[in-house]
């Protein structure tokens, strides 16, 4: 099964609400939004072709938060890519 199969797969078996909370989950992730801006934007926009693009972003190439405070946790460079 290729990726985006198991993508599509994994996404069909979830309940409307948890499909919510997951579009919810990964744009938090990816940006600073609050919870209830999130939410908000997850019951308006959702579809399964946004979900499904943000999962495969999340899961294939994270582009992870840029805060300006620097981590106190270092990444081992071997672990860089």
């Amino acid at each position: 099964m290729s990726k985006s199969n198991s993508v599509s797969s994994f996404l069909k078996k979830l309940s409307y609400w948890q499909a919510i909370n997951l579009y919810i989950t990964l744009k938090q992730a990816s940006t600073d939004i609050s919870f209830e801006d999130a939410k908000v934007e997850a019951l308006t926009k959702y579809g399964d072709d946004d979900l499904r693009y943000m999962l495969e972003e999340a899961i294939n190439s994270p582009n992870p938060k840029h805060h300006q405070q620097s981590s106190k946790y270092s990444i081992p460079h071997s672990l860089h890519k």
